[in-house]
């Protein structure tokens, strides 16, 4: 039988202790001898992700809208064609629509924004063709949307961008030389800028056509200088058609 290990007394057992603690020991017994006086091992970091990314599936491309709907009224070949599309929509149904009125080969546009509930603007239109030597013989009537607003009110962007391919097609298929546009909605067929109250009386391009902004007379009704102006305005119409 082997002899029992000796009892250290309590001091030496404390320094002994602290002597291996000093030297690295951290463990009394370990299943594999290590070598104590080795440099230790630098430890490894584990893989980022940014250097070893994982492989991910590609982003599904979003798909691109579809083409807007091409207007019907473009595939119209010719005037009577046009008409005869109108002639289709619901609104047909209860009241005839207002395309164009008058010659329209003339090349002599007097455009509004939709017809009107008040009989009497049209005849005054007429009076103020007349006064500078015009008649619906010579010029037409022709109408951004083709039928009234609900109370007379003024059309919805929507209304207009319905039917305004209808009179953009008109343009193409009998083209005005000369367009006197009355009102702000009815000049905003040239552009943003044509529809300011500062741009009446001034020209603008539009369908290869001059068109003049003037006042309509729903707006000039009763007011004495807004009547004088849209009569300078007609006076720079006819000269333009000299």
């Amino acid at each position: 039988m082997s002899a029992a290990a000796p009892i250290l007394p309590t001091a030496n057992a404390a320094e002994a202790l602290a002597f291996l603690v000093a030297a690295g020991v951290d463990v009394a017994v370990d299943d594999v001898p290590r070598q104590w006086l080795a440099a230790p091992l630098e430890p490894v970091a584990p893989p980022s992700p940014a250097s070893d990314p994982v492989p991910s599936a590609a982003a599904p491309k979003p798909k691109a809208p579809p083409p807007p709907a091409e207007h019907p009224a473009l595939a119209c070949a010719d005037v009577p064609a046009l008409l005869a599309l109108l002639g289709r929509f619901p609104d047909a149904r209860t009241r005839p629509p207002l395309l164009f009125d008058g010659a329209i080969e003339s090349g002599i546009w007097v455009l509004i924004d939709r017809p009107d509930a008040d009989t009497d603007h049209r005849a005054t239109i007429t009076k103020m063709l007349a006064a500078i030597d015009l008649d619906w013989t010579k010029a037409a009537l022709v109408s951004r949307l083709q039928w009234p607003t609900p109370g007379d009110g003024e059309p919805t962007p929507q209304a207009l961008a319905r039917f305004t391919p209808v009179v953009e097609r008109l343009a193409a298929l009998s083209p005005p030389r000369h367009v006197l546009a009355l009102g702000q909605i009815a000049a905003e067929i040239a552009g943003p800028d044509a529809r300011r109250a500062s741009s009446r009386g001034q020209w603008f391009d539009w369908a290869g056509a001059k068109l003049l902004p003037s006042i309509h007379p729903r707006t000039f009704a009763g007011n004495i200088e807004l009547k004088r102006q849209a009569f300078e305005h007609l006076k720079a119409f006819k000269a333009a058609l000299a």
